[in-house]
């Protein structure tokens, strides 16, 4: 939002509500549309990669087996 607030020319300290800087900037789109359409863009470029990057092995990435239910046991420092 506040990207859209500066190129409005209004600060924080002018304190108009988000409503009317969107309606100032004539924002058809919401923040979380624009974060969701760059996560997607990410993912199709970590997919289009090759197998040995990185980003793509952390990507297809999961834990071995499974973990034990229930609280975990409390460690203190050696002392059983």
């Amino acid at each position: 939002m506040d990207v859209w607030r500066r190129s409005a020319r209004s600060s924080r300290k002018d304190k108009i509500r988000n409503t009317v800087i969107k309606q100032k900037v004539n924002l058809v789109r919401s923040l979380l549309d624009d974060i969701k359409t760059n996560q997607l863009e990410w993912y199709g470029d970590v997919q289009r990669m090759e197998e040995w990057r990185l980003p793509k092995e952390v990507m297809k990435w999961s834990p071995p087996g499974r973990r034990k239910l229930g609280r975990p046991k409390l460690n203190l420092g050696g002392r059983d």
